[in-house]
Order: C-alpha cells, then sequence, then structure tokens
C-alpha cells in the first residue's frame, strides 16, 4: 500500500487519539455520564472529559472509577449520592471541583491545569480566562482596573 501525502497529513490529528486506547473522554460512555450529570450540563467539551479521567484514575485508581461508576449510574444522581458511602462522596466532589475550578491537587500542592476548559470559565459571557484573553504576558489580567471602573 502507497500512502499519499495527502492521507498521510490527514491522518496526523487521530494519531494521538488512536494511541491511546480509549481516545476522547474516559472511553466509558458510563463514566462520562456520571460527570456529565455532576456537572450539571450536557455539552461538557471531550477534553475535560478525557482530563477528569486522567486525574480520577490518577488519584483513585482504576478499581475506584469502576466502583463510583457503578454506584451512580443509573436513577436519580443526587438520591445515588445521598445513599453513597463517604468515599464516594469525596470523589464526586473531586469530580465537581475539577469540572468548574480545572484545579487539581498532587502532593499538597493545587494547580488549576484545566482553567481554561473548565465550567466556570465556560459559563461567562464577560470575561476570558486568563492567558487565553488578549495581551501579552497574563493578557488584560495582569492590568488593574482603572479607578473609577470597580
Amino acid at each position: 500500500m502507497k500512502l499519499s501525502r495527502r492521507a498521510f497529513l490527514a491522518a496526523i490529528p487521530l494519531a494521538p487519539t488512536a494511541a491511546e486506547a480509549y481516545g476522547l473522554g474516559s472511553g466509558s460512555i458510563s463514566f462520562d455520564n456520571v460527570v456529565r450529570q455532576i456537572g450539571g450540563v450536557g455539552d461538557i467539551s471531550s477534553y475535560l472529559l478525557a482530563a477528569v479521567n486522567k486525574e480520577f484514575v490518577a488519584t483513585y485508581g482504576a478499581p475506584a472509577q469502576v466502583t463510583f461508576t457503578h454506584t451512580l449510574s443509573g436513577g436519580a444522581l443526587d438520591a445515588r449520592i445521598a445513599a453513597a458511602s463517604d468515599e464516594i462522596k469525596a470523589q464526586v466532589a473531586f469530580v465537581a471541583k475539577l469540572l468548574y475550578t480545572g484545579e487539581v491537587t498532587k502532593d499538597g500542592v493545587t494547580t488549576a491545569a484545566y482553567y481554561p476548559w473548565c465550567l466556570a470559565w465556560a459559563s461567562l459571557t464577560f470575561a476570558t480566562a486568563p492567558g487565553l484573553c488578549g495581551g501579552p504576558a497574563f493578557g488584560h489580567w495582569q492590568n488593574a482596573p482603572l479607578p473609577g471602573q470597580m
């Protein structure tokens, strides 16, 4: 088989996805659906879903993810959370925090690694995430408001 330059270039965006066993999102429709229910919106970006999957597994492990998904899948989520163990409730809080703030804590250090894609920034119509807005360095966020603008 001879691979044309056009076919090769068209396949490049698929390479990172194909290299990952699951592609975008977690690969588990059930886990992604639980995450969407926790977030309260259906249009969470696939990048953020993949981030939640990655950080959840890194923090709690793959077996915990299976238990989490099994415990919270099907039925009313709020009732399932209320009946869940304290460990599952802590995992729900972890997912909600990551979804809305983009923050993860590793070794006692909290970073906002996913803030440009988090739901809090997506909900704002009057601001852009720092670093994504225009201007040098930290964008417009590096400049203090002028007197009388607050």
